[in-house]
């Protein structure tokens, strides 16, 4: 059996997504070392905050674009290990989705319901996708 065309899609998703997490990594680092610089004339404690807020969430969104691009390319190679993993980022995200919405709905905001909603529609549709017999088939579990 060759790739499913869901699993191109989905690897390929996964690969725009990791960029996108990348770049918001690089964006964290570059918007934590900026605000330092500008808030460390007033306050050193505060500036050394926001290096490392900065910093930390830098690290964060790096290591989620790794890992959406590790396993979108695991994915590619149809490794049954790499749709279990990803079945559990997918969870991860839509956990992440959800609290997002209950924030949402709390300090209503359209922009950030919609951003949330359609995150959370994307992660169910992937992971109804990859419990599907068919490409549980495909990746031969």
């Amino acid at each position: 059996m060759g790739r499913p065309l869901g699993v191109i899609i989905l690897g390929a998703g996964m690969i725009l997504a990791g960029l996108g997490f990348a770049v918001a990594g690089i964006v964290f680092f570059f918007m934590g070392s900026t605000t330092a610089t500008l808030t460390a004339p007033e306050n050193g404690s505060v500036a050394a905050m926001f290096v490392a807020l900065g910093t930390a969430a830098g690290v964060i969104f790096l290591l989620f674009g790794v890992l959406h691009i590790v396993l979108a390319v695991a994915i590619f190679q149809l490794r049954n290990l790499a749709r279990i993993l990803t079945i559990f980022l997918f969870l991860l995200i839509a956990a992440g989705a959800c609290l997002g919405l209950i924030a949402t709905l709390l300090s209503y905001s359209h922009i950030g319901l919609l951003w949330n909603a359609s995150i959370l529609v994307v992660d169910l549709l992937a992971l109804w996708y990859l419990l599907r017999p068919p490409t549980k088939e495909a990746f031969h579990a």
